[in-house]
């Protein structure tokens, strides 16, 4: 008795099982690029090894690009990991013809300010929306650690703030982004702002009354509100006195909060910096 054949059949038997094998294999690997692309970018990492050619404008990798596709920045702010209350250094974003990504200027002034040289492997963190932290490993494969003591000397910072405020705590945990919304715009007396689960939780918030928020020198007194989720956890959002960092501040939709904590002190406080929908940055 013969087998009848269908068209798909004979063409499976024409290609041959090499050819079906690779066309196996590139489907697996399109389905791992897929997955290996966050919706989320928080915390997305790549590493970056220094060219020739990296000091005046480095290229970021091709598939950090692309994950960023129509969401790319004009700038960021680079930071070297551990820098506490050191400041972020603004680097503008620059895409190419064939969309390749660089960082232009203001890389050259942090590479310079780092001491970055030839060989030197930089492993980058994003936060997923405008902040790129960097470690920096040299040639003896160890990572660097810079001088802190005086900013003046030290060249590792370029805000001139010269303010004596505590350090920030570097701990994944100790700091969160937020991006404005309607909800944080709401009635003067209905107005808040929800920290996140993992921050109340490593900072006792349940425990807590009030944050002070600290930005461009000067201070807020914020009171938590605390409410009670599923599973007997509770939530804390920022309500009396976030109205008036708002209004003084001159916040509306659109920017982006940076909250840090600081170490120390009687009160727990957040050092905040904004960026702005034209993409400049207060502090």
């Amino acid at each position: 008795m013969s087998l009848l054949m269908t068209p798909s059949h004979l063409g499976r038997e024409g290609r041959g099982k090499e050819e079906e094998d690779e066309e196996e294999e590139e489907g697996f690997a399109t389905m791992e690029e897929e997955r290996a692309f966050p919706s989320d970018l928080s915390g997305f990492e790549f590493f970056m090894i220094m060219l020739s050619n990296s000091l005046k404008k480095l290229r970021m990798p091709d598939k950090f690009a692309k994950v960023l596709a129509g969401r790319e920045p004009r700038e960021v702010k680079l930071r070297e990991a551990g820098s506490g209350r050191h400041s972020l250094w603004d680097v503008k974003v620059v895409l190419d013809a064939d969309g390749h990504m660089y960082l232009g200027r203001g890389w050259e002034q942090f590479a310079r300010a780092h001491d970055l040289r030839l060989g030197y492997i930089l492993l980058f963190s994003f936060d997923g929306d405008a902040v790129l932290t960097v470690k920096v490993f040299d040639v003896s494969m160890c990572r660097r650690h810079y001088q802190r003591d005086d900013d003046a000397s030290s060249g590792s910072s370029n805000d001139g703030s010269g303010s004596a405020e505590t350090e920030v705590d570097e701990a994944p945990t100790s700091q969160f982004t937020v991006r404005l919304s309607g909800c944080h715009f709401l009635e003067k007396q209905q107005q808040y702002l929800n920290v996140p689960l993992e921050f109340h939780e490593a900072h006792g918030y349940a425990e807590r009354s009030k944050v002070v928020l600290r930005m461009s020198g000067k201070s807020w007194p914020v009171t938590l509100k605390h409410t009670n989720r599923a599973g007997g956890k509770t939530r804390s959002s920022f309500r009396y006195g976030w109205h008036q960092f708002l209004v003084d501040n001159r916040l509306t939709v659109g920017d982006t909060c940076f909250f840090r904590a600081l170490r120390g002190g009687e009160d727990h406080e957040l050092k905040v910096q904004v960026r702005k929908l034209d993409g400049s940055f207060v502090d």
